[in-house]
């Protein structure tokens, strides 16, 4: 008999012993109550049938009283067995049984021994067979479940330590993405005399996130992430460097107080977290997370503009101890429109003031070995423009040539608008319309940009498809570089970016982004050139 017989057997055993059982307990209960109601009837009418019978057989009645006297005299003798001493009884065959059931399953326990390594090894060939889909292990960590160790902590007691971990620190959710590419360069040097050489690279990106809810006012987050140290707009990583470990830094720690109020709320942050302004690449990388304190004011309303928000914020960039720190202040004002159960829009007008930006010249150039004081993002962004400096912005230069500042300020006025239209389920059309103006009047021209696009689709279940195009116009000194978006001509820049996403399943994607910029105005004057950098990025990104 094999053991998979062996085990059918002992299931029918189980099952036929606990019927059994509860077939013997329903008929003691109910001899039980027979006997007992049996004992209680009434003399009278116990009476009314003997005086029946005496009527009818004389003879029977008096054979009948005789009997009756005989009973008594039995009982006082020797008295029947009691509901008590039937369940116990039972009881004791219950025991018997049990113990029955016990030699059984040793028996086939050891039997399934002696087949034991035959089946890992069935089940180990049958696994490589499988496909990668993760049903082989649910299913065993389903048994699993079904079967704990005895040194397993109980439900309860895991229950406990869960709802102390609660206490302690609130709800925690663990998130995170990991990111491969492959990225082609053709068609390089912009205006340079000679064309550059064709370049692949492949690179990869990491980011954990852990976020907590401390209450219903207040949460926090911390998220670590691989890159440069000293490129805050990247958190790319090269296949270089012969093998050598990557770095994993801090990149945002943060705690956020919402009063989460009806009609008018307050919202406060503070740390390294991301930037609370709405933004586009052309002034902000998508990569870029501030340091500071934020507030926001909010206002929601019953009417197609459901929310007013008013945001400000103090971001430090540059910490002077014998002089004036350089800092970010600024704000912006957020409206979000509901015109229709498929029509949403927002309109945003922002403003940057930044105080003491020379300083940023001193920062730039910084080694890729450095670990702070410094930015490096090299001239990628820049096509050479300034050298390894990092930014197209012009520079002020001293008698040795050395920079000392920007030649223009940067007092940012941000107008940005997005309309989506919930076309189907699974095709969102949206579309957005950046322009920014720098307001200094330290230079009277090159201060404008604008970036202009849309997509359809969305990447959120498998199978879905997104589609997107947007351009760029970027004047000199419309933005202040190195922090907007890290892999087009940083400014003196138009750039053509389409791309393509399809959702392999539910939490991997792959992507593909053309990125097609020049220079606009050349800066190498002799040359017959002025290219557009073929750039293209195709991402395996997995999310978590």
């Amino acid at each position: 008999m094999s053991a998979k017989q062996e085990l059918s057997a002992h299931k029918e055993i189980s099952m036929r012993t606990k019927a059994g059982t509860i077939f013997c307990l329903i008929m003691a209960l109910l001899l039980g109550s027979t006997h007992i109601s049996a004992r209680q009837q009434s003399p009278a009418k116990e009476l009314a049938r003997n005086v029946a019978d005496s009527t009818k057989h004389p003879t029977r009645v008096e054979e009948k009283t005789a009997n009756s006297k005989g009973s008594k005299g039995d009982e006082s003798t020797a008295a029947s067995p009691s509901v008590e001493d039937r369940l116990k009884a039972m009881e004791q065959l219950i025991e018997r049984q049990q113990l029955e059931l016990k030699t059984l399953r040793d028996m086939v326990e050891k039997k399934g021994d002696a087949t034991d390594g035959a089946r890992t090894a069935d089940a180990a060939q049958t696994q490589s067979k499988q496909p990668l889909d993760g049903q082989p292990q649910l299913a065993t960590a389903a048994n699993q479940a079904k079967t704990p160790a005895k040194d397993q902590p109980s439900p309860s007691d895991a229950q406990k330590k869960v709802d102390e971990l609660y206490k302690k620190f609130g709800a925690i959710r663990f998130s995170g993405d990991l990111r491969f590419r492959a990225e082609t360069f053709r068609n390089q040097g912009f205006d340079a005399v000679t064309e550059s050489a064709d370049r692949n690279r492949l690179r990869i990106r990491a980011r954990l996130a852990l976020d907590g809810t401390i209450d219903k006012h207040f949460d926090w987050g911390m998220r670590l992430a691989s890159g440069i140290f000293t490129d805050p707009i990247t958190t790319n990583q090269t296949f270089t460097d012969a093998f050598e470990r990557k770095p994993f830094a801090l990149e945002r720690a943060f705690i956020r107080y919402d009063s989460k109020t009806d009609n008018v709320g307050l919202q406060l942050v503070a740390g390294k977290f991301e930037p609370t302004f709405r933004r586009t690449q052309m002034v902000w990388d998508d990569d870029i997370n501030v340091e500071g304190a934020s507030e926001a004011l909010y206002f929601k309303t019953k009417t197609p503009l459901r929310q007013i928000k008013l945001v400000a914020f103090e971001l430090p960039f540059n910490e002077v101890s014998g002089g004036k720190d350089g800092v970010l202040y600024g704000g912006q004002a957020q409206t979000d429109w509901q015109f229709s159960h498929v029509v949403s829009a927002n309109v945003n007008l922002a403003y940057y003031d930044w105080n003491h930006a020379d300083q940023i010249v001193g920062l730039l150039g910084a080694a890729t070995t450095q670990v702070n004081g410094g930015i490096q993002n090299g001239a990628g962004v820049t096509g050479n423009q300034n050298g390894a400096l990092g930014t197209t912005n012009r520079l002020l230069r001293n008698a040795a040539g050395t920079p000392i500042g920007f030649l223009a300020g940067f007092n940012l006025v941000d107008v940005l608008g997005n309309v989506t239209w919930q076309a189907s389920g699974r095709w969102p059309v949206s579309f957005t319309f950046d322009y920014v103006h720098n307001a200094t009047g330290r230079v009277k021209d090159e201060k404008d940009a604008f970036w202009v696009g849309g997509q359809v689709g969305q990447t959120r279940e498998k199978g879905d498809w997104l589609l997107g195009y947007y351009y760029t116009r970027i004047e000199q000194d419309a933005v202040l570089v190195p922090f907007n978006f890290s892999d087009i001509l940083a400014s003196n820049s138009r750039a053509h970016m389409p791309t393509v996403a399809y959702q392999i399943a539910n939490n991997v994607q792959f992507q593909w982004t053309g990125l097609f910029s020049q220079r606009a105005n050349k800066i190498v004057l002799n040359s017959p050139d002025n290219r557009y950098i073929n750039r293209m990025q195709f991402d395996v990104i997995y999310k978590f």
